[in-house]
């Protein structure tokens, strides 16, 4: 029962007892004899309305004490939500006036600062009176203000990044500054929490970057033209070797093979050898200057992929070299579906000499082998050509592809010394790798690669 009801039955009981008495006194006073009955009824009345009134009037004060211990509780929970209300607004007022970034609150309508962080005064050199007498608008110049403008009336999201601004400290001194901001109520009105980062030296070092990649670009255009001019010059220069040194040489050759058929019965032994040394070394300058030039043609080819059967290519190289050299019996094992993705006719040249020195260091063999197959290395394929003939020593290995680099006498085995640095220079061109392994009488293994296969 609620407490306003039982105290309205209380009145009404007390009414009752009143009315009780008030009828009994009233009987009494004109000398009338109370009946039996009567009197039975009212001291029943009586009794029942005053333990119906003591019972209620319990139940009311019970009811009144547990409300007052409800309020009582409720009063402690308030105070206490209170004292975490304040101290939560305390711990945001010291987030906001200690945080390191500069920051302030403006007023959405006049765009005035309602109120402005320590390192805002700091970093801008404005008192906070001064803060709290200017706008968001004084911060910036004629440009920034009307681009300002522009986004204020334009829709924002409750957290929002206006990107880069420009501002101006009190010194003068303009500044690059980075701005997030987030809408809010301040004093019942509609306000923007703001929080500015100074980026004027990452601006400055963007900046500097951004002129060291014109100076590079202009530094590779620059050198670009010198190479090209470079170039040119070696393009004359093979063009002479092409054909002003062929002429002479074709020249001594040619006499002093006159020499040896048209003079021989007046020349001795002696005087025969040196004309044929000369003419070996005539013939080797000849076949040098082919490589070389060569080795130019090469360095100035486009390199043209495509998918090419290399194994079809390694037997047509296989059957010239075999009847270039009848006489030989050399095995030959070829690997069936060697398929690379390579510029064809410069493959067909890495394999040609590559064969051509299996085949010569081979010479001397008994029982020569060449195998040519694929193998897998460090998560890729390459392929392999390998002999069993003179081999290398390994420590000499970093020679291997250099122009004009011999590991054998050439009075032992023929040869310029351009061949394997052609081949390096076409694998390079296509992105991909070379390199041997070997042991002297033991023959070598060249492996390489041409880049991604696609």
């Amino acid at each position: 029962m609620r407490a306003p009801t039982a105290i309205r039955i209380l009145y009404v009981c007390l009414l009752i007892i009143g009315l009780a008495i008030i009828l009994h006194i009233l009987l009494l006073y004109i000398n009338k004899p109370i009946s039996t009955p009567l009197a039975s009824a009212s001291l029943a009345l009586f009794i029942g309305t005053l333990l119906l009134t003591i019972d209620l009037a319990y139940r009311n004060i019970k009811a009144a004490r547990q409300a007052r211990d409800e309020l009582r509780h409720v009063k402690t929970r308030s105070e206490e939500v209170e004292r975490q209300l304040v101290s939560v607004e305390h711990d945001y007022k010291n987030i906001f006036d200690k945080n390191p970034m500069p920051m302030w609150i403006f007023d959405l309508e006049s765009l005035r600062f309602l109120t402005v962080n320590h390192a805002a005064i700091e970093h801008y050199g404005y008192t906070q009176d001064e803060f709290l007498a200017m706008t968001i608008q004084n911060l910036r110049n004629r440009e920034e203000s009307e681009r300002l403008q522009m986004f204020m009336s334009g829709q924002r999201s409750a957290l929002n990044s206006a990107g880069l601004w420009k501002h101006r400290k009190k010194n003068g001194t303009v500044i690059d500054v980075e701005i997030v901001s987030h809408e809010l109520l301040w004093e019942g009105k509609k306000a923007r929490l703001v929080m500015a980062a100074d980026v004027t030296e990452r601006a400055r070092a963007q900046q500097q970057i951004f002129e060291l990649n014109q100076t590079l670009e202009n530094k590779v255009e620059e050198r670009t033209a010198q190479l090209g001019a470079i170039n040119r010059e070696l393009e004359s220069f093979s063009y002479s070797v092409s054909h002003d040194l062929r002429a002479p040489l074709r020249g001594i050759d040619g006499f002093s093979q006159a020499v040896m058929e048209d003079y021989a019965q007046l020349l001795d032994e002696k005087g025969k050898r040196y004309l044929s040394r000369i003419r070996s070394a005539t013939q080797r300058m000849g076949h040098l200057i082919d490589d070389l030039l060569s080795l130019s043609k090469i360095s100035k080819s486009a390199v043209h992929r495509t998918h090419v059967n290399a194994s079809e290519i390694a037997e047509e190289l296989v059957a010239e070299l075999r009847e270039r050299s009848p006489s030989r019996t050399i095995t030959v094992e070829i690997e069936q579906g060697l398929q690379m993705y390579a510029d064809p006719g410069l493959l067909k040249i890495v394999l040609q000499n590559l064969l051509e020195n299996a085949w010569k260091f081979t010479s001397k063999t008994e029982s020569p082998v060449v195998t040519i197959k694929k193998v897998a290395m460090d998560g890729q394929d390459v392929l392999a050509v390998s002999d069993n003939g003179a081999g290398f020593d390994m420590q000499y290995a970093h020679k291997l592809f250099g122009a004009f680099q011999r590991l054998h006498a050439a009075t032992e085995y023929e040869g310029t010394g351009i061949g394997l640095a052609t081949v390096q220079r076409i694998i390079h061109m296509h992105g991909g790798e070379i390199w041997a392994e070997s042991s002297v009488g033991q023959g070598a293994t060249f492996y390489f690669s041409v880049g991604e296969d696609h």
